[in-house]
């Protein structure tokens, strides 16, 4: 079990973001993501998962899936992992993000996603997309991708399981405006 040691946590500036890489590791983040204390909602849908599970391992082998975690004391406290999109067209989507619950407010999710986008602009990102649910579990998700200048886009009513929806975000990377308009 991993104890709290919060008065002891590095500054987000000392804290060292590590790609995965190695099984070992791959495996350690899938762990976390898939613990206890990561995810307020243990009700994971069965591709949940297996992308929880495989993703960090694909990370190894394709170049456009992107995992990275945090660690106190050789315990996972954070983890990221996004992807570049299927078009390879300077779109990347944000799959999932998670902060210990011991570790929570201290800007760990700010750091990760930060490093992120600084990735991502770097490699000529122009937007990230990303998702969640729309359930009340969900709310401190929806505010930091809101406070992190995400747009929220539409709901899929329904996604997950009958009764929970899809909520969609979207960020720029570039000084560019769009708008949301119905399709024709």
């Amino acid at each position: 079990m991993l104890e709290p040691i919060t008065k002891d946590l590095k500054s987000q500036a000392e804290l060292e973001i590590k790609w995965v890489q190695s099984g070992t590791e791959a495996g350690r983040v899938s762990d976390f993501l898939l613990g206890e204390h990561c995810f307020d909602d243990q009700r994971f849908t069965p591709g949940e998962i297996e992308q929880l599970r495989w993703l960090p391992v694909r990370s190894l082998q394709e170049n456009h899936v992107n995992c990275w975690y945090t660690e106190e004391q050789g315990k996972v406290i954070s983890a990221i992992i996004f992807v570049e999109n299927e078009h390879h067209s300077g779109g990347y989507r944000l799959e999932y993000f998670g902060v210990h619950r011991s570790y929570r407010h201290q800007k760990l999710a700010w750091h990760l996603l930060e490093a992120m986008f600084q990735y991502c602009r770097s490699n000529n990102g122009r937007y990230v997309e990303t998702f969640t649910c729309d359930l009340p579990e969900y709310a401190s998700a929806r505010k930091l991708f809101e406070r992190n200048g995400f747009t929220y886009m539409c709901r899929l009513p329904d996604y997950y399981y009958e009764g929970e929806g899809k909520l969609l975000y979207l960020k720029m990377l570039k000084d560019q405006a769009f708008q949301v308009s119905a399709r024709p």
